[in-house]
């Protein structure tokens, strides 16, 4: 079973309403959405009209939020005991019918990956992984968004290096994504399906990736059939 995991705050709640309406309109293959809301927000989420099977957590967010939304998604399998986890964002809309079950082929979900010498501005993400893997790093992990993991990767992780909230929350950078990519690479090969992009034939990602930082009310037309 899938659950689809967000980690929301107030200013991306506008994205999350549209986003959780084209999850209802177009996917399924899941079981639970599990959302993530700081306590401090508590007030201003509005929790009616969600979907059904939607689970709400109120964190204690601190210090950077940027860093602390990784930390709770790396940390993930304490929200959901789901055997997979999809990681949404707020402003990524679903915008055609998927089953989440055709993108786990024989119990692996797809990770793309592509050498750092051709992903541009995206090696600023080698140094931070290598720091958090302790080797050096040939690829980037995080090609495409509403990744799927095992839930079993997490825990792994959380076992590999408990100290890993701090870590994050201590550092000028870091990228979930990438860890979580590079950590199943070295030690869990076989229950991924890694696809290199340089052979790769092209799919259509799962849902199209906007950013919260656009002004919403431009975007807003996009959404109208939601």
């Amino acid at each position: 079973m899938i659950d689809i995991f967000y980690k929301t705050y107030s200013k991306d709640f506008e994205w999350l309403s549209h986003s959780l309406r084209s999850l209802s309109k177009y996917v399924t293959g899941y079981r639970n959405i599990v959302i993530l809301v700081p306590d401090a927000d508590r007030h201003r989420f509005d929790t009616r009209n969600l979907p059904e099977r939607t689970l709400i957590h109120y964190v204690k967010e601190y210090g950077n939020g940027y860093l602390y939304q990784q930390v709770c998604k790396i940390q993930g399998h304490k929200y959901s005991d789901a055997d997979f986890i999809l990681f949404s964002d707020s402003d990524l809309i679903f915008d055609h019918p998927i089953n989440l079950q055709d993108f786990i082929a024989d119990g692996k979900p797809e990770i793309l990956y592509t050498s750092y010498n051709k992903v541009g501005d995206a090696i600023c993400w080698k140094e931070p992984t290598e720091s958090f893997i302790k080797e050096p790093q040939e690829f980037e992990w995080m090609r495409r968004n509403a990744l799927i993991y095992h839930r079993s990767t997490l825990e792994a992780i959380d076992k590999y290096e408990p100290n890993l909230e701090y870590i994050i929350m201590n550092s000028q950078r870091f990228s979930e994504y990438n860890a979580i990519g590079a950590y199943a690479w070295k030690y869990e090969r076989e229950k991924y399906n890694f696809i290199n992009t340089d052979t790769w034939e092209y799919t259509r990602p799962k849902a199209v990736q906007y950013h919260s930082y656009t002004e919403f009310e431009k975007m807003k037309s996009e959404f109208k059939d939601l």
